[in-house]
């Protein structure tokens, strides 16, 4: 009975090894120039590259090959799968990248699924660059495409569980660099968002758009409807010098995005640096680098039930250097209100983003360059801790503030230098036109309160 049973357990474990190596799924390798792409620059490689994505995708583990070249598309190349495990490389070859680029003014890459219940899917894309064809077209007001409800993008992934980007480079795009989201962006469930994204090493170059009255697309890159997320290490640049204008947001993370790290970034050229809105917060907002703009970090929240999660920013540096005196670039946030367009605009209401923490940041105005607001730094919010920031005017110009809402709730210790700079600390029950302001106007750190 013994040696039955011993002979029964040990054919059990082989069954159980057998299912298991059944189960692991073999990575088949497709490489575009054997579908007939030529890599030339010359030749439309549009169809051989989408014969290769389609047979990929075949497979339920694929690597799609690109290698050095440059290839020339004239429709957008898509790949439209569900629990797939896909990833797209190129292989380098004397340290350049292989080049998808298109003269038309198309989207270039679409990876697409289907929303469910649990997101399904792996895109994984690295060692590439993408080039759009909205230079060859005037840029600024004359662009045909500004003002318009249709935008278009480098790279656009929805319906995924996992996404991993990589030493990609994508420039000269009106409307969206890089695009993550879910195709309905609200009414999902929160299982159906992305389980994780990371976007690390990539460079975003002339990704702009303008069309205000929407305020919906010109980012160079965009997340929303993730759990948790990486985004470090990218170059994000629109030179308004070329495009004559601002774009919309270096990053944006919207409605469900959640616990997403960004950090290392170089943002320069918009409207926004960072900006997040209407999301489940969680997030840390680290040693990044914004200029070029007046407006660098914007966080506006209002409650949302179960979601309300404090962020924090840390280590920044914030500044309009960058941003030339008497240009003629459009601004398109908070120009209604001069206090509320600053380097640091931080509004969350109904305590939705109270033990936030905001410290060792350098926020800094320069005078040599364009600033609108009247304000360094607006905070809106309660139960936020501010401290060891650091906030200089470099030059003298008319008075700058630090705005804070409510502040008898924040914490507020060791800031450094706010020589010449009015803290306005005003009530919040008191909502209205500002009557009277004392003329109290210590050197560093002094507090003057807001009759409303």
């Amino acid at each position: 009975m013994k040696l039955l049973n011993r002979l029964f357990f040990v054919l059990s474990i082989i069954v159980v090894n057998f299912n298991c190596s059944m189960a692991v799924q073999v990575t088949e390798t497709f490489n575009v120039k054997d579908f007939g792409a030529k890599g030339n620059g010359i030749a439309d490689d549009y169809k051989a590259i989408q014969d290769c994505i389609d047979a990929a995708l075949k497979t339920k583990s694929s690597k799609i090959l690109f290698p050095a070249g440059k290839y020339q598309i004239s429709k957008t190349l898509i790949a439209h799968y569900l629990d797939n495990q896909l990833e797209i490389t190129g292989l380098r070859e004397k340290g350049e990248l292989p080049l998808i680029f298109s003269k038309a003014t198309i989207s270039l890459l679409a990876v697409r699924g289907y929303i469910a219940t649990d997101a399904v899917g792996t895109i994984a894309i690295n060692n590439i660059e993408l080039k759009g064809g909205f230079g060859i077209h005037p840029y600024g007001k004359m662009s045909p495409f500004i003002l318009k409800d249709v935008w278009y993008y480098g790279i656009s992934i929805t319906d995924k569980r996992t996404v991993r980007l990589e030493n990609l480079s994508v420039s000269d795009i009106y409307g969206e660099g890089i695009y993550i989201s879910t195709t309905a962006q609200t009414g999902i469930p929160v299982t159906a968002r992305f389980d994780s994204v990371e976007i690390n090493g990539c460079k975003v170059l002339n990704c702009w758009g303008y069309n205000p009255a929407l305020d919906d697309y010109g980012d160079g890159i965009y997340i929303s409807n993730v759990a948790s997320a990486k985004i470090t290490g990218n170059l994000i640049h629109n030179d308004f010098t070329q495009t004559k204008q601002l774009g919309r947001c270096g990053i944006v993370l919207e409605f469900m995005a959640e616990n997403c790290v960004v950090a290392s970034n170089d943002i320069f050229g918009y409207d926004r640096g960072i900006h997040l809105e209407a999301d489940y917060g969680g997030h840390q907002i680290l040693n990044n680098k914004l200029s070029g703009s007046d407006m660098g970090i914007v966080l506006e929240n209002d409650p949302i039930e179960g979601h309300n999660n404090p962020v924090v920013i840390s280590g920044n540096l914030i500044t309009n250097k960058g941003l030339p005196k008497g240009n003629s670039l459009n601004r398109v946030r908070d120009i209604t209100a001069l206090s509320d367009r600053s380097l640091l605009n931080f509004v969350a209401r109904g305590g939705s983003r109270a033990g936030s923490i905001i410290e060792k940041n350098r926020i800094t105005i320069d005078g040599n360059y364009d600033y609108f607001s009247n304000t360094i730094v607006n905070i809106k919010a309660d139960d936020i801790k501010i401290n060891d920031n650091l906030n200089k005017v470099l030059s003298p110009g008319k008075l700058k503030y630090l705005i804070l809402y409510n502040n008898y709730s924040n914490s507020i210790s060791k800031n450094d230098d706010f020589s010449g700079i009015r803290i306005l600390k005003y009530r919040k029950e008191k909502i209205g036109d500002v009557k009277k302001i004392s003329k109290t106007n210590r050197m560093n750190s002094t507090q003057i309160e807001l009759n409303l």
